[in-house]
């Protein structure tokens, strides 16, 4: 059973979205945690050793968020959507909370969100870095285990050719109900989801990665159900971190599921997490002092 104390907050009042942040009491640096298609609060095994990991070595809290496109409601939601709230967010946490240095963790389709917001957000140059775990292509996955998957792809085409991407698909297409727009975001190729899937000649992926200046590490796991069998997941991982310039390297979990359930993973991400961090961390302390040190330069 998942277990954290903390303090529940509604960072939007016009929509009475929440935050749940555990750890230090008034910290001033926060990682900010992103789930994937369903997730809510608590949705990963990982998240109290995380907790733990990010207070006890680093005086940081863990901030799980919640968004309109959580649990059930991704399916009528997008990306655009979770940037703007997010915005919300990191306005909230800045201003309201005083977090001067602020991390993302994306799980699985909050890697979409992570990358999104690294490129789109409005406090994009806040955030110092980000990890994303579990970064796998919706697109390859629904190929390969929805049997209606082309009709469906089909049908979202020619209604959002119809004008009515944003009506909802017929109720067996998926277990939320979902937007044409978005099921074609998701499964489609060139689809806004699609950032990670195998087949994204390199250079496209070169021209999105490329937008994106803040740090960030990638953690895979070796037994990652989500990533079908037929896809060489080295090749992929090498071909995702090289299209990524301010990509500080990649890590493999190989014993690790898609949720990372056994323990043995959970600690080692939990290292990978601190360790990247505290990386980020000396880099800008090093800048800033020696931004201190030429100021002090020219006022001799």
């Amino acid at each position: 059973m998942i277990s954290l104390q903390g303090t529940l907050s509604v960072y939007n009042p016009l929509t009475r979205l929440t935050m749940f942040e555990s750890g230090p009491d008034h910290a001033t640096g926060s990682v900010v945690f992103i789930g994937g298609l369903l997730d809510g609060y608590h949705a990963l095994p990982y998240l109290p050793y995380l907790s733990k990991a990010l207070a006890d070595q680093l005086g940081f809290s863990l901030i799980q968020v919640m968004l309109t496109s959580s649990h059930m409601g991704y399916g009528s939601s997008s990306l655009q959507e979770d940037v703007r709230e997010l915005d919300v967010l990191f306005t909230f946490l800045r201003e309201e909370r005083a977090k001067t240095r602020l991390f993302i963790v994306g799980h699985s389709t909050g890697c979409q969100d992570a990358i999104s917001y690294a490129i789109y957000g409005e406090h994009r140059a806040a955030i110092q870095g980000i990890v994303l775990q579990g970064p796998v292509s919706d697109r390859e996955f629904m190929a390969s285990s929805i049997d209606m998957y082309g009709k469906y792809l089909r049908l979202a085409q020619r209604m959002i050719n119809d004008g009515k991407g944003q009506e909802l698909m017929v109720r067996e297409v998926d277990i939320a109900p979902v937007t044409a727009y978005r099921f074609n975001s998701l499964a489609s190729v060139g689809g806004d989801d699609d950032m990670f899937s195998s087949d994204i000649p390199f250079e496209k992926m070169q021209a999105l990665f490329g937008q994106v200046k803040t740090p960030l590490v990638m953690v895979h796991s070796g037994k990652d159900e989500y990533v079908p069998d037929h896809i060489n997941k080295v090749q992929l991982v090498s071909q995702l971190t090289a299209a990524c310039p301010s990509s500080l390297g990649a890590a493999v979990l190989p014993d690790a599921d898609h949720a990372i359930s056994d323990q043995a993973s959970q600690v080692r991400f939990c290292e990978v997490v601190v360790q990247f961090l505290r990386q980020v961390l000396e880099q800008v302390d090093q800048f800033e002092r020696s931004q201190q040190e030429s100021f002090h330069e020219l006022t001799l």
